[in-house]
Order: C-alpha cells, then structure tokens, then sequence
C-alpha cells in the first residue's frame, strides 16, 4: 500500500474507533467494505507509514507545514484529521455515506476536532482554522453553526498530493492560462527595473493586503508579470477577466470557479495575474474598481497569494483596506522599441533595420512580439513581408468613416515638379525617418519639448500635383497615406469636429500614417472677428487644431488652392511650404508623354504642339488623355490629333474658357472641317 492509501485506511479506523467509544457500536456493520479497508491495515504498514519519506509523503507534509504555520500543536493535529477526512470520503464514497449516517454530516471542524479528544472549541478558534483550510478546500460558509460547516477537497488538491498533474487541466478553461516557470520565455528587452520593482514588492509583503501589484497602461503587461514571477521563482496563473464576466452576475453560480483557483495557486505555489480589466469592463458588470477587488483579489489575498493586476491607463484601484503598488507602463520611446527590434534580431538572427523599425513603426511591446512571432510563423523571410505585418497590427481595426487609408503606388520619379521642389520633398521625407537622430542623438529633444511634427503646406492652382506629392511621399516613407474626408470631419454642432479631429489624431500617433488634409483652407482657415457665439466656436476649433498639431508627433500635409484664407498661425507653423506653379511647356510635354503610354493604340500626335499651345496643368492633361481615348473607343480607331482636341475643347467649355478657330493654330483647318 501507498502512503495516501495507509493514510486513507487509518482515519477510516479512527472514526471507527471514536464512534465505538462514543456508544455508536458495530457502526460498520451497515457499511462491510469500510471493514474490509481497515482489515488490511497491519503494524508494519503503520510503522511503515511513519517513516515514509516518498513523493507522496513529502507534499503531504509540506503541504501541512505550510498550512499550519507557526500555529500550536493543537490547531496542527486538528487540520491534520480535516484533511485526512476529505481525502477518505473524496476516494472511498462508502465513507462519506457512513459519516453522513452516523454523524449528520460528511467533514466538518467539530468531528476532526472530537477525534482529538476536544468537543468545545471557542469562535476565534474556528474561524482560524477554517481560513486555513478554505486555501485547499472548499468551506460551506453559509452553515450555522460554523464548526457544522461542511468542508470538501476537490481535483486540485488530489492531483497535488498524488503528484499527477492530470487533474489540473480539467480546471481550466478559455479562461486562464498556466505558465510555468521553466517554459521557454524570452528576455526582456525593456523595463527589466519594473520586473525588478514588482517582485520586490510582491515578495516583501508582510501582510495579505500588501500583496497586490497593479500594471497599467501600455501593452506588455503580461509578459512583464511572467518575467515578475520568474524573479520570484514562482509560477503563474494568468486569468482573462474578459472572459470570466458572466461570474459577475447576480444570479451565477459559478463562484466555485474562484474557489478552485485559489486552491490551484495555493498549491503550486502561484502567482496569480488577472488581466483584461479595463474601464468600460468594469461599467459592463457594473462593478466598482473597489468592488472588484473585493470579489476577485481578496480570496487570493487573504490565502497569501501575490496577485498582479493589467489593466488600461484609465482604470484606477483605491482601497483603505488593499495596499496597491502600481507601475505604469507609457508606449515604448523610440529607443525602446529600438531595442526590442535589437533584441529579437539577435535572439532569432533576423536582418532588420532596427532603427528604421522604430521610426515606421509605432508598436507598443507586445505588439513589437506579436510583428515578430507572425513574421517567424508564417514562414515568409522579406522585410516586405514584415512591413505588411506591422502595418496590419497599426491599423488592425481603423474605422475609415473620417478618412481614407491609402496605399500610394505613385513616385517621386512620376513628379513633375522643379529640381528645387524635389530637393525639399526629399529632405521632408529625411526628417520624418531620420528626424530622430537630430532630437536624441544630436540631443535636440530638450530645445524641441513640442512642436516635432513635420508640417507641410502645399499650396498652388488646382491640378498642379499636390495631392500627388502627398501620395509621393507617403510610397518614399514606405508608410499608408490616411487622407482625411473634412465631409464627416466638419460637423454644425458644437464640440463635435473637435471630437472627430482627436480620433484622427489619436489614430494618426499610433499607425504614423502620412496625415493628409486636402482642401486645408476650410479647415485651417483664418480666424475672424467674433460678433455671434457662432464665430467664437469656429475660432475655438482653429484654436483646437493649432494645440493638436503642436503635441503630435508625426508628418501632417495640407493641400489648398487658396494659400491667403489659411491662418497666419498655421502658416507659422508650417516646417515647409511649398508653392506649385502651373508647369512650363517644356514640363507639359513630359506631362504629355507619360499620359500616353506604349501600350495606347495611336496615330503620330503632335505632342510639341500640345505642350506649347495649350496652357495646361498635369490634372487637366490627364483630364484630356481620357477624355480622348473615350471617343476613340466609342470611333473604334487609334486614338489620334482630332480625338485629342475635340477632348481640349471640352475642357475649355467645362473651365468656361473662349474657345475660337485662332487658338487651333496650325490645326485650324481640321477644327474647322469637324464643325
């Protein structure tokens, strides 16, 4: 027999045996299979038993040891026998019918105690006791009297005392996860002090209300509680709150699930991380963060158990009787996300430009993992590959209703501009990627504490190229354009264009898209005298957006044809300003020539004569080129000079311009036949 076997058969005998001298005789007469249990037990299996030092024996007794404390011998013996009664009524059914039959119950405090001689106990007694036992077993606290309460082990205590860990997963769910403190984990890249911080708080508690360590903010929480509990050489229970909300009803009865996991982290030894709680969580299950921690952590707390809690940035936790000890964690400096890049590049012999990384992409911690463990298992290696994956992780979810997420194919080599102009386009897209080098290695950032966006103002005739230019520099920056529709952002009411303005730019810091506003004027316009309390709120929005320019930290274009109704504040504000011309006639005939690719079916067109007779911008040429190829499609010919200015003269109708037989030029002729 094994050492819980002989333990299970001797308590067996000993309530018999209490039962005989409290005149309940031949009590096994109506239960013979409790007989034949205790009829194997012999002196060498007791002697045996006392000096058994296997597996079994030893977690009992630590377990005990444990449990007890510093506690007197009394109060030792008595625990002994309640956990010895639950284990026999937990593995041999018949005995809990037999207590049951005799006694009016199954396990209580009061047979365990008069087994031991002692049948009062006083109040303070009993509550102490059962404390103690509620880490490991389930008490029926709602039993009056108490020492009549009824106590039970469940599987969690079974698999831990037989060493078998089958038992354990039948504890889990969606709903928690274990992590053992020998699994493989990586190192931590960043914040290695709070890890630090947080097991030295955890592991100094004095009291029960001492052992609670609050994460806050930014992603990477749970990672850092692993690391937490490794420091403490613990393992740890991680629990999605998220998915524990029905427990919070009024009407549940699934609060043995609490139960149990206080028993599973006692037992393991545990630390126990609740993440997931977040402000619209708590208002979901109308729960107060007071509340909260009543119902979730002081059954951890009061076993002695650490806890961490994850929450979000808004959640706050004030209680006179928990001492909280927070971290907050802020989004990842440039520099740290840096060195994760670093970190994972050396861990996994990944080639990444880590600097670059940090500067494209915006990712909190566990984001920055999550980029590199999809990267690894989708089995693909080109950094192409990489940069959908982040991209994916920045704008996983954005509502587009105030704007459109662009992915611009178009070149800085498709611009038609001036040398000087593509010069300072070029130097536009060096301070955004490189502008980090001029704030924190060039140790700038102090001079510059705001105000870092790289502000653009593109100003010019309408189809000139500045929306090109945005769309150029976003493919350069290697980065979505998000090309704002002031349609839904402009709002008659009140407050309501500030509200949309903020998403964008809450959206806009995180994804560091290139933020494009086009048709700027309306937005940016100049701020006027106030006579109504109409014009004091249109100033108030100017107002709100000068402000929110200034904290953000990205690259804003704005686009107008209108360059003297935008505030001179704006206009202060503005890194580069730029001003586009209608092109030349030399610039309109490479306009020309890259409207008409190789692949358009044409007669010879007179290309030089195009350029130089009609005074056009890229947009209207393009606007031409279409036009012209509809009427060929419509002929079923090649596209030739009599499609193109029949399309010219369109346009000039649509810009309401005089169109006469003089401004043919060498084409009059055919003009003229065609009327």
């Amino acid at each position: 027999m094994n050492f819980l076997e002989i333990t299970i058969y001797r308590i067996i005998l000993k309530s018999y045996l209490f039962l005989e001298e409290t005149g309940r005789q031949n009590s096994f007469e109506r239960f013979p299979y409790l007989r034949v249990l205790t009829e194997r037990l012999t002196e060498a299996h007791l002697e045996a038993w006392q000096r058994d030092a296997g597996p079994e024996a030893t977690r009992y007794y630590e377990l005990l040891s444990r449990l007890c404390g510093e506690e007197e011998e009394l109060d030792s013996e008595i625990l002994y026998n309640v956990l010895d009664l639950c284990l026999a009524a937990a593995y041999v059914p018949e005995f809990a019918a037999y207590l049951n039959y005799y006694t009016g119950n199954i396990v209580t405090i009061q047979l365990a105690s008069e087994l031991h001689g002692i049948t009062h106990s006083n109040y303070n007694d009993i509550m102490r006791r059962l404390q103690k036992l509620q880490k490991v077993c389930t008490v029926d606290w709602n039993k009056n009297p108490l020492p009549y309460a009824a106590v039970e082990i469940d599987n969690a205590l079974l698999s831990y005392l037989t060493g078998s860990n089958s038992l354990f997963p039948k504890l889990y769910s969606d709903r928690v996860e274990y992590f053992e403190r020998g699994f493989t984990l990586h190192p931590l890249f960043i914040r290695q002090n709070f890890a630090m911080e947080g097991a030295a708080w955890l592991s100094d508690a004095s009291h029960f209300h001492e052992n609670i360590l609050h994460l806050k903010g930014a992603g990477g929480k749970r990672f850092l509680a692993k690391h937490t509990a490794c420091l403490m050489e613990k393992d740890l229970l991680l629990v999605h709150m998220s998915e524990c909300k029905h427990l919070f009803e009024s009407n549940t009865e699934d609060d043995p699930f609490w139960n149990r996991l206080v028993h599973v982290a006692y037992l393991k030894n545990a630390v126990v991380c609740l993440h997931g709680i977040t402000a619209p969580l708590l208002q979901q299950i109308q729960t107060a963060a007071s509340d909260f921690l009543t119902r979730t952590v002081l059954p951890f707390a009061e076993a002695g158990i650490p806890v961490i809690l994850c929450t979000d940035a808004e959640t706050h936790f004030s209680s006179d009787y928990f001492h909280v000890h927070q971290i907050a964690l802020r989004e990842p400096s440039r520099g740290e996300r840096e060195a994760m890049f670093c970190g994972f590049s050396r861990l996994y012999q990944l080639s990444l430009d880590c600097a670059d990384c940090s500067v494209r992409y915006q990712l909190s911690a566990s984001e920055i993992a999550d980029a590199i463990t999809r990267w690894r298992n989708s089995g693909q290696n080109s950094l192409e590959d990489f940069a959908g994956i982040c991209k994916d992780i920045l704008y996983e979810g954005q509502d587009n209703i105030l704007g459109q997420l662009l992915y611009p194919s178009i070149q800085f080599k498709d611009l038609k501009l001036p040398l000087q102009t593509k010069k300072t386009l070029e130097q536009i897209c060096c301070s955004a990627s490189e502008g980090y080098r001029i704030f924190e290695e060039w140790n700038l950032k102090h001079q510059y504490p705001y105000g870092r966006a790289v502000t653009v103002l593109l100003y010019g005739p309408p189809g000139t190229g500045k929306t090109m230019t945005a769309h150029a520099i976003a493919k350069e920056l290697g980065t979505a354009l998000y090309q704002v529709d002031l349609s839904h952002v402009l709002d008659k009411y009140i407050g309501e264009t500030e509200k949309h303005l903020e998403q964008i730019f809450v959206f806009a810091q995180k994804a560091k898209p290139v933020l494009f506003f086009d048709e700027a004027d309306s937005l940016f316009g100049r701020r006027g005298e106030v006579t109504d309390g109409k014009d004091r709120y249109a100033n108030m929005e100017v107002s709100y957006i000068l402000q929110r320019i200034e904290q953000f930290d990205g690259i804003v274009i704005l686009a107008t044809n209108l360059y003297h109704n935008i505030d001179k504040a704006f206009l202060r504000r503005m890194k580069y300003v730029l001003k586009y011309q209608s092109p030349d006639a030399a610039m309109r005939r490479s306009i020309w020539e890259d409207c008409l690719p190789p692949e358009l079916p044409r007669e010879e067109l007179d290309i030089d004569y195009l350029a130089k007779q009609f005074d056009f911008t890229g947009g209207i040429i393009k606007n031409v080129v279409y036009a012209a190829c509809v009427m060929a499609v419509h002929d079923k010919r090649k596209l030739c000079m009599e499609h193109v200015l029949n399309a010219v003269r369109a346009e000039y109708e649509k810009l309401e311009r005089p169109v006469t037989m003089d401004m043919w030029g060498e084409y009059w002729e055919l003009m003229h036949m065609i009327d």
